[in-house]
């Protein structure tokens, strides 16, 4: 297993990122297909359905995704500290991803249709958008459980197995989205369903070969009782909830968002659904450079090597300038043929291509931001990224979003984006630094001093 705790900063943090890069971005990409297929066999009414419903499974998912975080920062410290295959931290994990595929579930079945309503949707597409999530979230399980295994491979630092149980889900589901909305004719549907087939066959492969594997090592001398499992429970649930809130924050922003949306029409909401996937693909690479940079942090705090963590945030950040220059400059050379990739309706495509020529320049603003934040989540400061998100999701983007879209039209939400993003990294900035300056000063309070003094037992 790679060990970030020794050998070459930059190729262990890159050695962690590339392949779950890889892996996420095809993971995007299989989004990309949904959208493409649904848009041409479903139509704009199915396109911006998948658009509306998007932000309350977002919404659904955001306690998982922190607490699976969590869970990564967890057995990171634990591998560090040469305990890796402490029972406790894994059993804790399973029993989160079971509770929750099951509290989702119910959720999605209950609260689909009022949400909808609430954010304005209507008509046609509230019903294709329940009918998806309804679908989606009843399988939830089959996607927690995938997630689950690859939380313990990246905690462990083993992305290269990770990357490959990614990959096969997202080949499968881009073949099953064909299969099940094209010739099978199943709709909205289908999309759901054939995310739910991908995952559920990713998942139980990726349970043999852990299962296998801990069969073939020796037995951790470690206490496993009902009480230590519940203290892991708490432990990653202290350190996952402000990282939830953070998501859950994210995905009512979107959902907002749609509902500021909506009064512009189909066209608009529908772009809005291929720009939201477009961001998320073009955010893959910072996305995974940050949690590389976490797991690095998590490894090097359970060995004490607080140096080595300030060399690794330096090398990460001008790595990630660097690729947002390039990922910036393609997006804008190549507005036009993306646009056309998926919709024909040239409302739609018009929108999407402003939207990139608007925002791509000041890509770099939300770059920086999320590299940092892999290091406050490495070092169990997730509250940092929290006030971030608040503060320019909720303070500053989705008031602007409405003020702007009154004055400006679709152009102001665009617009919006940017600020927001601007005022998140000027905050980040702030809060790196005075974290620095307390490291200067030798106070204890410092968290790069904490990184490499924190007990991890």
């Amino acid at each position: 297993m790679p060990n970030l705790t020794r050998g070459p900063i930059l190729t262990g943090i890159v050695g962690i990122a590339a392949p779950l890069a890889l892996a996420n971005l095809l993971q995007q990409g299989y989004l990309l297909v949904d959208s493409a297929v649904v848009g041409r066999y479903v139509g704009v009414t199915g396109l911006a359905a998948m658009g509306a419903g998007q932000p309350l499974y977002s919404i659904l998912s955001s306690l998982f995704t922190g607490v699976s975080g969590a869970f990564a920062v967890r057995l990171g410290q634990l591998t560090g500290a040469g305990r890796r295959d402490d029972r406790n931290a894994l059993l804790a994990l399973a029993v989160c991803t079971a509770v929750w595929s099951v509290l989702c579930a119910v959720a999605a079945v209950l609260g689909a249709g009022p949400l909808l309503t609430l954010a304005g949707v209507t008509g046609a597409v509230a019903a294709e958008a329940r009918t998806f999530l309804v679908t989606l979230c009843s399988g939830m399980l089959a996607i927690y459980t995938l997630g689950a295994v690859c939380t313990v491979l990246i905690g462990r630092g083993d992305a290269r197995r990770a990357t490959g149980l990614m990959i096969t889900a997202s080949a499968l589901n881009a073949v099953f989205a064909w299969l099940f909305v094209g010739p099978w004719r199943l709709g909205i549907a289908g999309a759901a369903l054939a995310v739910l087939a991908a995952n559920a066959l990713s998942a139980v492969t990726g349970l043999t070969l852990l299962v296998r594997e801990q069969r073939r090592r020796p037995a951790v001398a470690a206490e496993v009782t009902a009480a230590t499992v519940r203290a892991e429970v708490r432990r990653g649930l202290r350190i996952g909830a402000p990282m939830a809130v953070q998501y859950l924050l994210i995905g009512v922003g979107v959902l907002v968002l749609v509902w500021i949306i909506t009064p512009f029409g189909e066209s608009a909401l529908a772009a809005l659904t291929v720009v939201s996937r477009l961001e998320l693909l073009t955010s893959v690479l910072f996305l995974n450079l940050s949690g590389a940079l976490m797991m690095f942090t998590a490894q090097n705090t359970g060995a004490g090597q607080s140096a080595r963590i300030r060399e690794g945030i330096r090398h990460t950040v001008w790595l990630g300038i660097a690729l947002t220059a390039v990922v910036s400059l393609l997006l804008l050379a190549e507005r036009g043929p993306i646009a056309a990739l998926f919709s024909g309706n040239p409302e739609t495509r018009l929108i999407t291509e402003r939207y990139i020529l608007i925002t791509a320049p000041f890509f770099w603003c939300y770059t920086l931001t999320v590299v940092l934040h892999g290091w406050f989540n490495g070092i169990a400061r997730a509250v940092v990224p929290l006030i971030c998100t608040v503060t320019s999701l909720g303070v500053v983007r989705l008031p602007l979003s409405y003020a702007l879209g009154h004055a400006w039209g679709v152009d102001g939400v665009m617009w919006a984006a940017v600020i927001g993003w601007a005022v998140g990294l000027g905050y980040t900035l702030l809060a790196t630094r005075q974290a620095v300056t307390a490291r200067d000063r030798g106070g204890e309070g410092s968290p790069l001093a904490k990184s490499g003094s924190r007990s991890t037992s």
